[in-house]
């Protein structure tokens, strides 16, 4: 019997360990990321190792952010239910209600023939159930696109949507660069167009960051269907307050324009943009820069950075997220290789209080609550003494037990160690046998 425990002890702890076991995802580009809660998801993709005929991916997997990491093995994990399609350029968005993660937009395919699978620009996830669907909305709902990018005020729970590109990709025979700003409430579930008055030009591949007084501040990408780079210093503003457009010069250093870049907010109002290319595939200088929106204009200037060594390689098409007090940068395409086997799921982190490219993910703990001293009044014992033959037998069947347990113990832990060694050999040794590459055509 002892052995028999023994064994299902052993099979647990081996299931405990292929469950705890991170992922090793596939690179990936052009993907959409939500931070919700203390968990950072990745929905979709373009990879070209995608183990299903589409090269664009239906895979949702996550971050666990409450527990420190490092990047050299970060802990990602997947979900089983996945998208209901391959999604890639497209946005995604959290309802201010934290229950339910809205994709809009981007390419849509069949994973397993490849072909487009449109039925709805707008999908819903619920985090509680798991389960997507097509949400009823009411108003008129914009129409297919890709390259867009949005944000969304949750004091108001309106989802703001601007500009992007209709191509055969997205049903069109012809490439069209879009400047519509589009808006949809999460509470009335309602589609509505914003002011076209003063708008900027049809856009593609630039970022939106919400400031708190409800302006969005555009940076950057390419516009008109001739795709040049817009002039990065010259910012366009919407204030979502009274639906109007309006444009600033910024101040500071004067940047080179990029776009398929990533931005992120500070808590001090601060834009941090990273990567980008100039025009297609053009190398920029400084790819990281920020924007200081408390003066006016706004000011631009290019941090002293630390670490170097673990900095980013020149990467597009990735994912930006401030978590705490770092800026996590993930997968992406490295535009400088022209060997798509060198692609690697790319994963970097910047502590954005010193400028210092860091390794080690150290979230920050909660105050611990302060101990409290209640005097106890002791609860008197007594001893019992029993030495009749019956409980001096149940005594050394017990110290049995336990030398048997230490010995059980033991075995399994001597087995597991073993298991261990064998499972990390085979993980570097698929390491090294497996390329992960990756490569999209802008």
């Amino acid at each position: 019997m002892i052995i028999n425990n023994l064994n299902q002890i052993l099979l647990l702890i081996i299931l405990l360990i292929e469950i705890g076991q991170s992922l090793a995802p596939v690179e990936r580009s052009a993907h959409s990321s939500v931070l919700v809660d203390k968990k950072l998801f990745f929905f979709g993709g373009h990879s070209d190792h995608s183990l299903k005929k589409s090269v664009i991916l239906d895979q949702i997997i996550y971050l666990d952010v409450s527990k420190p990491f490092n990047t050299a093995n970060p802990p990602f994990e997947e979900i089983s239910k996945t998208i209901p399609f391959g999604s890639s350029f497209a946005t995604a968005f959290l309802s201010p209600q934290k229950n339910i993660i809205y994709l809009f937009g981007g390419i849509v395919k069949d994973v397993n023939t490849d072909l487009d699978s449109f039925k709805s620009v707008l999908y819903s996830y619920n985090l509680e159930t798991n389960e997507w669907i097509i949400p009823i909305t009411n108003g008129i709902a914009p129409g297919r696109r890709r390259e867009m990018n949005g944000v969304i005020n949750n004091k108001t729970g309106k989802f703001y949507v601007f500009g992007g590109a209709i191509d055969p990709e997205t049903g069109s025979q012809n490439i069209i660069i879009l400047n519509d700003m589009n808006i949809f409430d999460t509470i009335s579930l309602t589609w509505s167009k914003g002011s076209s008055i003063y708008a900027p030009l049809p856009r593609v591949d630039f970022t939106t960051t919400l400031l708190s007084n409800g302006i969005i501040v555009f940076i950057g990408g390419r516009e008109t269907n001739n795709l040049v780079d817009v002039d990065i210093n010259q910012l366009v503003l919407y204030d979502t307050t009274i639906d109007k457009w309006s444009s600033m010069m910024a101040r500071g250093v004067i940047l080179e324009n990029r776009n398929a870049h990533s931005a992120v907010l500070t808590p001090d109002e601060r834009i941090i943009i990273f990567g980008g290319c100039k025009g297609y595939n053009e190398t920029i200088l400084n790819q990281l820069a920020v924007l200081n929106t408390k003066t006016y204009p706004y000011e631009w200037s290019i941090p002293q950075v630390s670490a170097l060594n673990s900095a980013p390689p020149l990467i597009y098409f990735h994912s930006a997220t401030l978590i705490e007090n770092y800026m996590f940068i993930n997968f992406g395409q490295n535009y400088e290789l022209k060997n798509p086997e060198l692609q690697k799921p790319f994963f970097y982190i910047l502590d954005i209080r010193n400028f210092t490219w860091v390794t080690q993910f150290e979230p920050e703990q909660p105050e611990q609550l302060p101990v409290t001293t209640n005097s106890v009044t002791p609860i008197a014992t007594a001893t019992i003494t029993n030495t009749s033959l019956t409980n001096l037998t149940a005594e050394k069947s017990g110290q049995i037990g336990i030398i048997l347990g230490a010995v059980g113990l033991s075995v399994v832990i001597i087995t597991v160690a073993g298991f261990l060694g064998y499972k990390f050999y085979k993980k570097q040794k698929y390491n090294r046998a497996i390329p992960t590459a990756g490569e999209i055509q802008s």
